[in-house]
């Protein structure tokens, strides 16, 4: 057997090699990921003719937490007024909670004709995988038969400069939408008093403006691609 021997100058160029190798690798995969986040890059053009046709899923507020909070509270209250109070707070909770939900099931099946629509409760979000998503009478689908469209997000959340209410369109890896793309439907201003004044439903109002801001923006898109085209 032949003894093996050091040689400095073998393992300086093996070194080498191997650095250079190992540099290669890293410059290739920050390519594959430079690659893959453009791949996810949000076009509002793209995005709203693939909302045509395909699904958007409310997220709708539950008050989960604070129903379950009232909840273990009136059932370890043992002073007869505060368990009152607390029953009171804890109806007007979930009262909110139902109303929120069939004034806006009403709304997308009466006044929103632009897209598929669906459903999750924001408790079950965390994984949106495995979360349960239904259409709008109330019957589960699939995670599969989701994946065989584009898929958006609607939710309620706060501006981030008014901190006022807002709906918020999301794509399927719940990156915000940019404008034009018509998004951030927020309440306020003298709409609201007109709404009031007329005794109109403002879900309903809502959902009609957003419905006809979608119809405006892809009618432009597709008249501006069409006149390019010439």
């Amino acid at each position: 057997m032949n003894d093996f021997r050091y040689c400095s100058s073998f393992f300086r160029s093996t070194s080498s090699t191997f650095r250079l190798l190992v540099q290669l690798g890293l410059y290739s995969l920050f390519i594959f990921s430079s690659n893959s986040i453009a791949a996810q890059s949000i076009e509002p053009e793209t995005c709203i003719k693939e909302l045509r046709k395909g699904t958007l899923i409310i997220r709708i507020p539950t008050n989960k937490p604070k129903i379950d909070t009232l909840t273990a509270m009136v059932s370890r209250s043992t002073d007869p007024a505060k368990k009152d109070r607390l029953e009171k707070q804890l109806n007007e909770a979930i009262e909110e909670r139902d109303s929120l939900f069939a004034d806006y099931m009403f709304a997308f099946k009466n006044n929103f004709d632009f897209c598929t629509v669906g459903y999750m409760y924001d408790y079950d979000a965390k994984d949106l995988n495995t979360a349960h998503y239904y259409n709008l009478e109330e019957q589960e689908i699939a995670v599969a038969d989701l994946s065989e469209k584009p898929l958006f997000y609607l939710y309620f959340e706060r501006t981030t400069d008014s901190k006022i209410d807002a709906l918020v369109v999301y794509n399927r890896s719940i990156r915000q939408i940019p404008g034009p793309f018509p998004n951030n439907f927020s309440r306020g201003g003298l709409n609201i008093i007109f709404l009031k004044l007329s005794g109109k439903n403002f879900p309903f109002w809502r959902v009609g403006k957003m419905n006809d801001q979608f119809h405006k923006y892809i009618d432009k898109v597709l008249q501006y691609e069409k006149y390019t085209e010439k």
